[in-house]
């Protein structure tokens, strides 16, 4: 299973960022703080989930707008939030294929014979 880990890079200010991630995350305000200042992921998301890593994207860029310094591991190498997005359509792209796949053997179900 590949995944995509977000990870803030220390500041002097990482309060700021704890009420953004509380949004999006069901970690605790100390586990986030625990995790910016001991430089741990606080977001995990899996390669192929395509809404997890649209709300990991929106969230890095609302923090980068906030002045925060990021970086993204994908399986412990070091990617750019271009290859998230890039991710992201390459997901898309496999489930507008499957769906097509789907129909092309299957037909369209609504369609009830009589």
């Amino acid at each position: 299973m590949a995944i995509v880990k977000l990870i803030i890079v220390t500041d002097k200010n990482t309060n700021k960022y704890i009420p953004l991630l509380r949004k999006v995350t069901s970690q605790s305000i100390s586990e986030i703080k625990k995790n910016i200042e001991t430089l741990e992921p606080v977001m995990i998301k899996e390669s192929y989930d395509t809404d997890g890593l649209t709300s990991l994207q929106r969230t890095a860029e609302k923090l980068i707008n906030m002045g925060a310094e990021l970086r993204f591991y994908q399986n412990n190498y070091i990617i750019s939030l271009e290859m998230i997005k890039n991710l992201i359509e390459r997901n898309k792209g496999i489930e507008k294929d499957r769906e097509e796949l789907d129909d092309l053997m299957f037909g369209d179900e609504s369609i009830v014979p009589e």
